[in-house]
Formats: structure tokens, C-alpha cells, sequence
């Protein structure tokens, strides 16, 4: 005989995706060589051409964030106009040093200038974790969206289960927890993009910044451990509910 039940069907799917960057080995390493040396390491060629390495390294790497944030489709239009300004203003930074060097005619003066790479721009300790955690964040926001509408989709299976007679009570308390990780989530997730998107370079020198994106790191790790808690109870509760409407069929 036919059951008279629906089938349920229906699983929460969810995700959050924290990239990073490590920095290539002159990342941090200004260029200092020792003063009046006349060595070939030393030459003016010499350390132009291992400071242009430096920015291009780091002028690549930018690219190829702003590519990739191109095709994030969570990422919000603030959040993708911001990190695209800070990417740019970066760039131009990067670019307009660059010059300067390649305009330099002493080797004193080539050291000053490549010594501003890492402090002045913090690519890979500033800009590029901005990137990764604001993409990270917005991707969160939206599995917990996700995981609202199947919360919604559940309540209604379960309405209607209630309504029938059918005994939903381990369903329905498996539910509740889901939505208890659900609502852990969203509060993790809750300003992460802005924190991370108002660091800056100089705020990272002074000892501000850093705690910023640490905590922002841990923030992320809470979120995705609780949408994989909410997921796994979301699933649960639809296979009870399954099991006690077929134990009526």
C-alpha cells in the first residue's frame, strides 16, 4: 500500500574555505649588505635586481588574489570593492617603488629604499590574509543562510509529521541542536570581514593589527566547526524523522 507520508528529503551542506599564503623567502629579509663592500653581492646591479625580485614576487601574488576574489560569488559587493582598493593602492605602492629603484644610482640608496618592501606594504602578513579571511568570512555567511533555509525546510516536514500523529520528539530535539550550532556560527562569523578589511600596514608595525587577524583566524575555525556540527544534527534529525514516518507507513 502506498504510504500516506512523504518521503523527507533534504541535507544541510555546508562550507567555509580559509586560504593562505606563504612568503616567499624575502618576504620579511631587507636587503643589507655591508657598508663600502664592493663585492659582485654587493653591486648596484646586484641589488636592484634582488629587490625588483622582491616587489614583482609580490606585485604576482597580488594579481592573483584579485583574480581569484574575481570568482568568489559569496563575496559581497562591499567586501570585493574594498579588498579590491587595497589590493590596488598595493600595487600602486609597490609599482611607484619599483621605479624609484630602478632610478637609484647609489647602492646605499637602493638598500634604503627595497628596506620599505616588507614593513611599508606587508603583502603576506597584511593584505593578502585580509583577502583570504573576507572571503573565508562571506563564504560562512552564506552556509549559514544555507543552513537557515534547511532549519525552515525541516520545521515544515516536521509540522506536518507532528500533525499527522506520528511521534517526531527525536527528530525535533535533533533539530533544536542544529540550530543552536547554526546561531554559534553566525555569532563567530559576525564582523570578521570588517575587522580584517580596517588592518593596515602601519597597524600591523605598531602591534594592533595582528591580534586583529588572529582573532579573526580563530573567529573562522569556531564558525566552521559549528556549521559542521549544525550539518551533521540537520542530517540527523531528517533521518529521524524519516525513521518515525516510516515506522507508520
Amino acid at each position: 500500500m502506498k504510504s500516506r507520508f512523504p518521503t523527507l528529503t533534504g541535507a544541510l551542506l555546508v562550507g567555509c574555505l580559509t586560504l593562505g599564503l606563504a612568503a616567499p623567502a624575502m618576504a620579511q629579509d631587507d636587503v643589507e649588505p655591508e657598508d663600502g663592500a664592493e663585492s659582485e653581492e654587493h653591486s648596484l646591479p646586484t641589488l636592484k635586481r634582488r629587490c625588483h625580485e622582491a616587489i614583482d614576487t609580490r606585485l604576482d601574488d597580488l594579481a592573483k588574489a584579485q583574480a581569484r576574489v574575481e570568482n568568489v560569488v559569496a563575496l559581497t559587493p562591499a567586501h570585493e570593492l574594498a579588498i579590491d582598493g587595497i589590493i590596488d593602492a598595493t600595487q600602486t605602492g609597490l609599482t611607484v617603488l619599483q621605479n624609484q629603484v630602478e632610478a637609484a644610482d647609489e647602492p646605499q640608496a637602493v638598500v634604503r629604499l627595497c628596506a620599505t618592501v616588507a614593513p611599508g606594504y606587508r603583502v603576506y602578513l597584511v593584505v593578502l590574509p585580509q583577502t583570504h579571511l573576507t572571503v573565508g568570512a562571506d563564504r560562512s555567511q552564506a552556509a549559514v543562510r544555507a543552513g537557515s533555509d534547511v532549519i525552515d525546510q525541516l520545521d515544515e516536514a516536521l509540522e506536518r509529521a507532528d500533525a499527522a500523529g506520528v511521534d517526531i520528539t527525536e527528530a525535533q530535539a535533533l533539530r533544536d541542536q542544529a540550530l543552536v550550532h547554526l546561531d554559534a556560527a553566525n555569532a563567530a562569523n559576525d564582523g570578521i570581514a570588517d575587522a580584517v578589511l580596517a588592518v593596515t600596514p602601519e597597524s600591523f608595525n605598531n602591534g594592533a593589527g595582528g591580534p586583529v587577524l588572529d582573532a579573526a583566524r580563530g573567529d573562522l575555525r569556531t564558525t566552521h566547526a559549528e556549521l559542521q556540527a549544525s550539518s551533521a544534527d540537520a542530517k540527523a534529525a531528517a533521518a529521524a524523522l524519516q525513521d518515525a514516518l516510516s515506522a507508520v507507513a
